[in-house]
């Protein structure tokens, strides 16, 4: 236990407070229970480590897998769609029937313009109208019966354009007008896919507000001589082509996006999408049109993403799947959160069960802790100071108790032994000092009266030896513990004699508080600080002068003794604060002194009396001045109130 003194002394130093910590903390239980407390630590935590590892590495992969497995998907039902378009352009471009009469047509129409325009007879036009009548149940028989395709239109090289399907007929257009007839024309591929636009024609056949978009496939048209003759366009609603990415975009639960470019880094889906967002996420798509999972670092939200990229040879169209890492692997996450959980709870088990087994074994130490802890010194060797039996279970222990049980009955005899003889050398060293007198007080004192009584100075003479008769009385007096008012009235004796020595040039005074008077002190505690004061004093040109004055303040007494010399020394002043604080420190009262009632002396006195409350200040000011003080609880105090008069001589 810290007894009070050593908690003030710790609270002043904090690098002591932790020493002390630390040193309580370094016990049997703490130790115990902190060794097997970290071997648990370390095995539960390489497991749950090794376990949590395994377990995320597999939800990753399932998590990878199922999104690489949703763009393989999405990829194939893109290219599924466009594979219809391509079909049913090949089934038109190597149909020699829509050859013959899409020749036929393109002439028959020529020749019927001109022949209308001469007013010739019409027989030409209702060949031409025959044979386009012909041309569109071929073109409807190469689309086939389900019409996995909505349009179909043939394009000649100057303006004209025949279309089958929700737009049957001819109609005229402009080549360069239409922003895919050059690319079309300088294909070396086959086939053409071109970017989705806004189709109002296809529009109207949709019972929606919105607009739709289209996109369409075009084949260069050949003759039987392989001479391009014209341009297949085989057109498809965009939504149908991309209905697995629409869907997918707003049903999957990681609220993912999906990207689709071509190889010239062309937006495709979605429709209105910002290029430059979404263009770092289409660099990571190799030169060779590479596949795979990738992460990538998003910039604009700070968070990682997950790509899960997707080529197609066939349309040259890049299938992008983009979703944040964490809400991918959110079921991960859930998972780490409840592994941790249950991993503390088990471990807060463990670590429960490890303090309830250093609790088992430091139990009884503790016992025995307790026992010398409550033990007071009376109680040695006596049957109070004999705890209960231990009855731990553990021999050692109990052999160890009861070894102390009669160690203390051994310590008893030798305490009081030892306490006998401090207290007879106490108690001669304080009767040492109070039949101590200074030699030169005597000398001095006694060659003044020698020469008063030359000068026939009687009754200077009288009072002095009376006053000299009644100092040595009181000083020689039996008891250590006196009224103040009887330790100042002496203490004016004793001024009194060295003034009658000094005359007019010392002067004195006393202001004490009448509440005061009958409070208990150690004897000769002020005396010996005038006659201090007297000694410092009478080296500095008189006058001299010393005051004395006693005050009461809250629960606590002072007395002040000041004189009107040159003050203590630096080094006096720093010497004597060094062992003052060296006491205050270590709590360790040195030995008094027996060449002297200094001032040191005197602080020894009256921290043996008050301990921590003891009140002990040195300054220097006009002179010298010393406070000393203490608690009124320390000795009686009478119930008068009020102020002293002053005293001067």
């Amino acid at each position: 236990m810290i007894s009070q003194k050593e908690n003030e002394s710790i609270k002043a130093t904090p690098t002591a407070w932790r020493q002390v910590m630390w040193t309580k903390n370094r016990n049997i239980r703490s130790i115990l229970f902190s060794t097997y407390s970290l071997i648990i630590l370390i095995v539960f935590t390489v497991l749950v480590a090794w376990f949590y590892l395994w377990a995320s590495d597999l939800l990753r992969k399932n998590a990878t897998d199922s999104l690489e497995s949703m763009g393989q998907s999405m990829q194939d039902n893109i290219d599924s769609e466009f594979h219809k378009l391509n079909d049913v352009s090949l089934n038109v471009m190597y149909s020699n029937l829509v050859k013959n009469h899409f020749q036929r047509y393109l002439s028959l129409t020529t020749d019927s313009r001109s022949n209308i325009a001469v007013n010739a007879n019409v027989t030409g036009a209702e060949n031409s109208v025959q044979n386009a009548k012909e041309l569109t149940d071929i073109l409807t028989a190469a689309i086939g019966p389900s019409r996995p395709v909505e349009q179909l239109y043939l394009y000649d090289f100057k303006s004209k354009v025949y279309g089958n399907g929700f737009d049957n007929g001819e109609r005229t257009y402009l080549p360069q007008d239409k922003p895919w007839f050059d690319a079309v024309m300088h294909n070396t591929a086959g086939k053409y896919i071109a970017p989705p636009v806004p189709d109002e024609e296809m529009s109207r056949f949709i019972s929606s507000n919105e607009k739709q978009f289209s996109m369409s496939l075009f084949r260069l048209f050949y003759d039987n001589y392989n001479t391009p003759m014209g341009i297949i366009e085989v057109k498809q609603y965009f939504n149908r082509i991309f209905k697995s990415a629409i869907d997918f975009t707003d049903r999957n639960p990681y609220q993912a996006k999906v990207l689709v470019y071509n190889n010239a880094n062309e937006i495709i889906y979605p429709t209105k999408a910002d290029k430059e967002r979404y263009l770092p996420y289409m660099t990571y798509r190799g030169a060779d049109g590479t596949a795979g999972n990738q992460s990538f670092y998003n910039q604009d939200t700070g968070e990682k993403a997950l790509l899960s990229l997707h080529y197609s040879e066939f349309t040259g169209l890049s299938t992008v799947i983009i979703v944040s890492e964490s809400k991918l692997l959110s079921p991960l996450f859930t998972f780490a959160k409840r592994t941790v959980l249950i991993a503390l709870i088990i471990l807060l088990l463990s670590i429960l069960l490890s303090f309830l087994a250093a609790k088992r074994i430091t139990m009884p130490i503790q016992k025995i802790h307790r026992s010398m802890r409550t033990m007071r010194l009376e109680d040695l060797g006596t049957e109070r100071g004999a705890a209960p039996q231990l009855n731990s279970g553990l021999n050692e222990l109990d052999q160890l108790y009861w070894s102390f049980v009669k160690m203390s009955s051994r310590l008893k005899q030798s305490m009081d032994d030892l306490l006998m003889s401090q207290h007879q050398e106490l108690q001669a060293k304080l009767i040492a000092l109070q039949t101590q007198m200074n030699p030169h007080f005597l000398y001095n004192t006694l060659t003044t009266i020698q020469v008063m009584a030359q000068e026939n100075m009687n009754a200077e003479i009288v009072a002095m030896t009376e006053n000299m008769s009644d100092f040595l009385r009181y000083f020689s007096a039996d008891g250590s513990l006196v009224a103040l008012k009887e330790e100042v009235l002496h203490t004016r004796k004793y001024l009194e004699i060295n003034q009658i020595r000094f005359g007019r040039k010392l002067h004195f005074e006393f202001d004490i508080d009448d509440q005061l008077t009958e409070l208990r002190i150690p004897k000769l505690i002020i005396q010996p600080l005038v006659e201090n004061a007297l000694k410092f004093a009478t080296k500095h040109q008189p006058p001299w002068t010393i005051r004395v004055t006693g005050t009461i303040s809250a629960n606590h007494w002072q007395v002040e003794v000041a004189d009107t010399g040159d003050g203590f020394s630096e080094e006096s002043l720093a010497n004597l604060d060094r062992r003052i604080q060296e006491i205050d420190k270590t709590n360790v009262l040195p030995l008094l002194q027996l060449n002297g009632m200094g001032l040191l002396n005197i602080y020894i006195r009256m921290k043996l009396m008050y301990g921590n409350e003891t009140i002990f200040r040195i300054a220097n000011g006009q002179g010298a001045t010393v406070i000393i003080g203490g608690t009124l609880t320390q000795g009686g105090i009478n119930e008068h109130h009020g102020h002293g008069g002053t005293a001067v001589s």
